[in-house]
């Protein structure tokens, strides 16, 4: 992303769009990614970059201690109390392949060599409705990046539950997204899952609305329920994402193997992947009418007033 956007920005390009998710992308503060945007927004480019997929499959909260419970064989130090004495968050999951990332706040080695990683060490385990442990992983992350990764795969309808433990270090801050797989919560409902790049100060991130759910079909536009929630805060500031939505679900020549909901010949494309686009795109004749009408160059900064200033408010109070 880096390497990309200083090319395309020394070739001349004044609006870049991504739809790349980096599930190692720190979370809650700024990485590589982010300050990769910000460097090009500097520069006079205009950032779009796809809110992701996500909905709000994510928890986050600070680390509150309490004793593992009898039946959580192999966990070092103490687990996370979700609420009430409660080590357990409970997962409806349906058959697939799931991918759950689980970070935390702390140094983070992978952004400079001169960074002493991470001082704390958290733990991410899958365990069944008696607590008995059915996966986990816990490396130990002293010294390196504060992330683990927990990849499984759910064969037939069932229930789990998510345990988080710290083996050593501090109540840091943590938060989990699920990037990959159908579940739902059954408790501690779930938080914003717009992070990384998009997530940065300089791009506008865009969520997803379905075509057919906008003005004149419908008064109020409706997002999509996947289109990824914001509020994920960096370095302790919530930034207002996304701050753009626009369509998905739209023609392509491109097979996707998606519904064909207009029935025609092409097939359909749906998700923020689809959405940041066609903002991007309007920037882009926005810019290009500026310059060609009124001779004028319009800062990434007032396209990003001027569509916020004139979208339809898809929440009204």
């Amino acid at each position: 992303l880096d390497q990309g956007n200083e090319q395309w920005c020394a070739a001349g390009c004044n609006v870049i769009v991504d739809d790349v998710t980096n599930m190692t992308e720190t979370f809650c503060q700024d990485g590589i990614g982010a300050k990769a945007v910000d460097d090009v927004v500097a520069n006079g480019a205009t950032y779009f970059s796809a809110a992701g997929n996500f909905g709000n499959k994510s928890y986050e909260s600070s680390f509150s201690d309490m004793a593992p419970p009898p039946g959580l064989a192999g966990i070092t130090g103490t687990v996370h109390d979700f609420g009430g004495g409660n080590p357990f968050q409970t997962l409806n999951l349906t058959p697939g392949n799931y991918t759950i990332v689980l970070q935390w706040v702390d140094n983070i080695y992978s952004v400079g060599a001169a960074n002493r990683g991470t001082q704390t060490d958290l733990d991410i385990y899958l365990t069944d409705n008696l607590g008995a442990n059915l996966f986990g992983f816990n490396r130990t992350n002293i010294g390196t990046d504060p992330i683990e990764v927990l990849p499984f795969t759910v064969t037939a309808n069932t229930t789990a539950n998510i345990v988080i433990a710290k083996a050593s270090g501090l109540d840091v801050h943590f938060k989990y997204i699920v990037f990959r797989g159908n579940l739902t919560f059954a408790n501690y409902a779930g938080s914003s899952t717009l992070v990384g790049q998009a997530n940065s100060n300089g791009a506008i991130a865009v969520g997803a609305v379905l075509y057919s759910n906008t003005p004149p079909r419908i008064p109020i536009p409706t997002i999509a329920s996947f289109s990824s929630v914001g509020g994920t805060p960096v370095n302790g500031i919530v930034r207002n994402k996304p701050e753009l939505t626009a369509p998905d679900g739209v023609n392509t020549t491109v097979n996707f193997g998606s519904y064909n909901i207009d029935h025609d010949a092409f097939p359909n494309f749906y998700g923020t992947s689809a959405s940041a686009p066609h903002a991007a795109a309007s920037a882009a004749l926005i810019i290009q009418g500026q310059q060609k009408f009124l001779g004028k160059t319009i800062s990434p900064a007032n396209i990003k007033t001027l569509f916020e200033n004139t979208a339809l408010n898809m929440n009204p109070l």
